[in-house]
């Protein structure tokens, strides 16, 4: 059982995603939200990634950054 009067008010918002289509979720907010990412276009879901070109290059950097330390 939740104690009386510690817990905030929950209200019904509209969540628009990048689609156009809007879910009602709950929020302890009174604000709507319009989503900029979501699964539809972040690079965790869709496998796409923006630094494709960078492959190989992220690891050479930390390589020679840290060179002198033995792991």
């Amino acid at each position: 059982m939740m104690k009386k009067g510690i817990h905030p008010e929950y209200y019904a918002i509209n969540v628009t995603r990048t689609d156009g289509k809007t879910i009602v979720m709950y929020s302890s907010e009174k604000k709507d939200l319009v989503l900029s990412t979501d699964n539809l276009n972040h690079s965790a879901f869709t496998g796409q990634r923006n630094n494709a070109g960078e492959k190989g290059q992220r690891a050479a950097e930390f390589k020679s950054k840290f060179a002198g330390f033995k792991f």
